[in-house]
């Protein structure tokens, strides 16, 4: 029997420290980590690598998550991939535009460890 492929998870984060740990959580789960540190990259990547899912920061370098989010949702090649804001940012405001325009959930990083957010990952990959 075949093993099966690893399944893609896309990080974007523009912090390196952020990003090695959840990188390290999702390699030790078995998932393929892709990451991308800013929006333009992210945009280009989650086209040609077609992740399962993306965790996505709401402060980038180069634009806003909100602004990626759109872009993807828009992108008819990447508007079905679940998508997870993962941001310490809590405006209200915010949270529900980006359910609005396709979040699947807002995590707020400092209330999950690593591993939480691995364990919603599967939870939304098995739903």
């Amino acid at each position: 029997m075949a093993k099966e492929a690893a399944k893609k998870v896309m990080l974007v984060e523009d912090d390196p420290t952020q990003s090695m740990m959840y990188e390290l959580e999702f390699k030790n789960n078995g998932y393929h980590v892709i990451i991308a540190d800013n929006g333009a990259k992210a945009l280009k990547t989650a086209v040609l690598e077609q992740p399962d899912i993306i965790f996505l920061d709401m402060i980038l370098g180069d634009m806003s998550g909100l602004e990626l989010l759109k872009r993807l949702k828009a992108e008819p090649k990447t508007k079905n991939i679940k998508t997870v804001v993962l941001s310490n940012l809590q405006k209200k405001e915010i949270i529900d535009e980006a359910k609005a325009v396709g979040a699947l959930d807002f995590l707020v990083k400092m209330h999950f460890f690593p591993k939480d957010v691995v364990a919603r990952c599967n939870k939304y990959l098995n739903s």
